[in-house]
């Protein structure tokens, strides 16, 4: 039915296209609702014609009315989508969508239900779709005069209990901070405020998550949070307070993360590759986490059911050569422990039964690794191990060891 409804409309676009020069709130937000194919009401189809028929009317107004998409966002902003989240209050920011100097525990209305109180999240649900669109459509100056309008609904489905509903806030929030300047997040605070509607996300682990959930919800909120302090700390001259947050990511996202949930291979999969971007970022700051990370990734490549989950151990030599590209010259005193994790992970996945695609990219890995590991100790004035001679003294590293000297 929505189908043929808006081959309909498309119909008409074609017929009667000066319609187009003042298109009425209600025909924009019934369109942008049909523009998610994610959704269970739309199809891929029907997104495509909703797509090319808000085009056609963007085009076509801001081609007959000056500031139109401005006017018209803010129409829709104020008039379609303000009421559906004027109930669902947060006491952490302002009506000028700003944060709140001083914070009171939100009120609780007793007199509505959660119905009612969360129209956009029981009534009329496609109201998310309308606002994620919105958001699409903003740039770096109508984002400025719109924000009061933004900020509110955005928090509130940041906040929401559900977990589609905090993945759905991550992506919006990373529609907004791709087009929102550093100076703004800084004069309003709310680059605070997001920060710690993200950092609880870290937390959502099986068992009081379902496992899909969970790893749903952390790869969206590593992404969001590596963008958001990005925005908040552009220059060096804040590294101190960024790497702070990184620090606490690190001790609360993964280490924690695998203390509670490790024996979840997927979630130890999410956690290792989202390792990997947080060494990234914090560069040679990551070195105060060697003690604490190394010996995690060495017990993960030494795990005898390697082969079984190859993607986990792919991970955990990635995240590895990013420790030691970053933190190079602190590596050598960790030599030992790195090397039983590679050596055991590659003999796991040479054993006869363990032939795959998958295997063959994690033996090039450890290879890899072998080589930075190298390199990198190359140099260093310290008690180390003879890695040669490890590797000459058990005949089965020999292709290993073979290897390595071909590509050093």
């Amino acid at each position: 039915m929505a189908v043929a409804g808006l081959r309909l409309l498309s119909h008409l676009q074609r017929l009667v296209p000066t319609l187009d020069e003042n298109p009425a709130p209600d025909i924009v937000t019934s369109l942008a609702a049909f523009t998610d194919p994610r959704d269970p009401w739309t199809r891929p189809e029907a997104s495509e014609t909703a797509s090319a028929l808000l085009v056609d009317l963007l085009r076509c107004g801001q081609t007959t009315t000056p500031k139109f998409l401005s006017k018209m966002l803010a129409s829709l902003l104020q008039d379609i989508v303000r009421p559906r989240f004027a109930k669902t209050k947060n006491s952490a920011i302002t009506e000028q969508g700003r944060k709140a100097n001083y914070r009171l525990p939100d009120a609780v209305d007793f007199g509505d239900s959660e119905v009612e109180m969360k129209q956009w999240k029981f009534r009329d649900v496609p109201i998310l779709t309308v606002f994620r669109w919105i958001l699409g459509q903003l740039d770096e100056t109508t984002i400025q005069e719109h924000w009061p309008l933004v900020i509110p609904p955005l928090l509130a489905i940041l906040d929401d209990e559900a977990i589609d509903n905090k993945i759905k806030g991550c992506e919006m929030l990373i529609t907004l901070l791709n087009i929102t300047p550093s100076l703004l997040l800084q004069k309003t605070g709310l680059g605070e405020v997001f920060q710690d509607a993200l950092i609880p996300y870290l937390s959502y682990l099986p068992s009081l998550t379902s496992e899909e959930q969970s790893i749903s919800l952390l790869d969206a909120v590593y992404p969001t949070l590596l963008l958001l302090l990005r925005a908040r700390y552009p220059g060096p001259d804040s590294t101190a307070e960024k790497t702070a947050v990184l620090d606490q990511m690190v001790r609360m996202g993964i280490l924690d993360g695998f203390s509670h949930a490790g024996e979840y291979v997927k979630i130890a999969t999410v956690l290792m590759n989202r390792l990997s971007d947080l060494v990234n970022e914090m560069g040679i700051m990551s070195v105060k986490h060697l003690k604490d990370l190394l010996p995690l990734i060495s017990d993960v490549l030494s795990a005898p059911f390697g082969p079984a989950h190859p993607p986990l151990m792919l991970a955990a030599t990635v995240a590895l050569q990013a420790i030691i590209l970053n933190d190079w010259p602190r590596v050598g005193r960790y030599q030992a422990e790195i090397l039983k994790g590679l050596v055991l992970c590659w003999y796991t996945m040479n054993e006869d039964a363990c032939e795959s695609y998958e295997v063959d990219n994690v033996k090039i890995a450890v290879q890899q690794d072998i080589r930075l590991l190298r390199e990198s100790v190359r140099t260093k004035i310290v008690e180390q191990l003879d890695m040669d001679q490890l590797l000459h003294d058990d005949h089965q590293l020999s292709d290993l060891l073979k290897t390595v000297n071909q590509c050093a």
